[in-house]
């Protein structure tokens, strides 16, 4: 079953980054921060929404 909330792990292997990498796309790159925190929960939608716009690539 897919729901709306990915692990850290999923959105790791889905943007090919590691964990600290992703602090830096959020704080430089506008990408979502988790929904949920220990264990961090990332939505889905967001994610994917960034990755749609661009990425790091997307105009600010």
């Amino acid at each position: 079953m897919i729901t709306d909330y990915m692990t850290e792990k999923e959105v790791m292997e889905e943007v090919g980054k590691a964990r600290t990498s992703l602090w830096r796309l959020r704080k430089n790159h506008g990408f979502p921060a988790p929904v949920l925190t220990h264990p961090a929960r990332y939505s889905r939608r967001a994610v994917q929404k960034w990755i749609d716009d661009g990425g790091v690539n997307r105009a600010v």
